[in-house]
């Protein structure tokens, strides 16, 4: 599943969780783990049956079904990464943050063949209306209400949770999402881009000159570089630079701020080392000491040959200093000298922020797709798919 929002750093995502994220709890409840009662019929012309799964709590049985589900997906989705490895997948879902509380449903055919899934999740430590969902069906087993019906298994359990706005992503390379958002009645919230940065056309010098940083240096501004989870000590620091990133560009999402604390880093980066990833952080701080944001990229288990930038920030005080490309020149040249096997970065950028794009399109940085973020009332949504 796409990674729930406010796990950025710490599954690729989708991610996760789609449900990703990526890529955002109550305990698991009884119902949770008990299926079999729950299967219920597309229709009578289509033999595929649909029942509730576990994701947190899921069997390796169900979870190597949702699994089988996306990765031929997210290949149509234009990812040419090599698929997630079922072992960190499960290591994923295992570990799920206690601030997301999940939900799945997996579509089958009489034999037990898996044909799609759908997902939704909310975040206890984001806006308490939205529900964040993904649809993923086979493309040979499209148009046949399969994701219709799964998608009403959303909206009843969004209506159950108390909730009332809905938030997914479509990609550009499967159009498929975006008409069945426009069915839906869903409006278009943010675009975003996925661009890829190949290290060998790089301007070197450039980031040399980045790496310099007088301006910033001669202010007393300072790198520090941190290493996989980030220690105790440092958690505080962590969730500033998690609240610095609320500030970017948010578009038409009517969503509001994910306010992380010292607990959801400590889980979040326990998920991160589960799933076999690994993070390098380097925040950047103000003569006193203060974090003022800093930037991160993730490393994939079995992909050594791509990076996947993670975010970038700098709070609105401390910029117009060159504080954010001094960040990201010190993590390529770290990149460059300790992961000389790193061919390719890749990161996700909203159309609309524009500052960040300056400076990763001067990096060299280019676009390889789009996805958009869709919104809609769950109400309004559910009557758009009835009739």
């Amino acid at each position: 599943m796409r990674l729930p929002q406010g796990t950025r750093g710490v599954h690729s995502g989708r991610a996760r969780p789609a449900v990703r994220s990526g890529h955002n709890s109550r305990e698991i409840s009884g119902d949770r783990t008990t299926t079999s009662d729950q299967t219920v019929s597309v229709s009578a012309s289509v033999d595929v049956r649909l029942h509730r799964v576990g994701f947190r709590a899921g069997t390796d049985a169900e979870l190597r079904a949702l699994h089988a589900v996306e990765v031929p997906i997210q290949a149509e989705r234009g990812s040419d990464r090599m698929p997630q490895p079922v072992a960190s997948y499960i290591a994923l879902a295992r570990n799920l943050p206690s601030q997301f509380d999940d939900h799945a449903w997996l579509a089958e055919t009489p034999d037990g063949t898996p044909v799609a899934a759908g997902y939704c999740w909310s975040n206890a430590a984001g806006d308490p209306q939205v529900m964040e969902c993904d649809l993923l069906v086979r493309s040979d087993r499209r148009r046949e209400g399969i994701g219709s019906r799964l998608f009403a298994e959303i909206c009843d359990e969004t209506d159950k949770g108390g909730r009332s706005l809905l938030t997914w992503s479509t990609f550009d390379a499967v159009p498929a999402g975006a008409a069945f958002s426009r069915r839906l009645g869903a409006r278009v919230a943010r675009v975003n881009r996925t661009s890829e940065l190949r290290l060998a056309d790089v301007d070197w010098s450039m980031i040399g000159d980045w790496a310099k940083a007088g301006r910033a240096q001669e202010r007393g501004y300072r790198l520090e570089m941190i290493d996989g989870p980030f220690p105790e000590h440092l958690r505080a620091d962590a969730v500033t630079f998690h609240h610095i990133m609320q500030t970017a560009p948010r578009d038409d999402l009517d969503v509001g701020d994910v306010l992380l604390d010292a607990d959801h880093i400590a889980e979040l980066d326990h998920a991160l080392l589960e799933a076999g990833r690994m993070r390098w952080t380097a925040l950047v701080r103000a003569s006193t000491g203060a974090c003022v944001g800093g930037t991160e990229v993730t490393f994939e288990p079995g992909e050594p040959a791509v990076v996947l930038q993670q975010n970038t920030g700098i709070d609105p005080v401390h910029r117009g200093l060159g504080l954010a490309k001094w960040a990201k020149a010190a993590m390529l040249e770290r990149i460059r000298h300790e992961r000389p096997q790193v061919e390719r970065i890749r990161t996700d950028n909203a159309f609309s922020n524009v500052p960040m794009l300056a400076i990763n399109d001067v990096l060299g940085f280019k676009v390889i797709r789009a996805r958009t973020e869709w919104q809609a009332n769950v109400n309004d949504a559910r009557r758009s798919l009835s009739r």
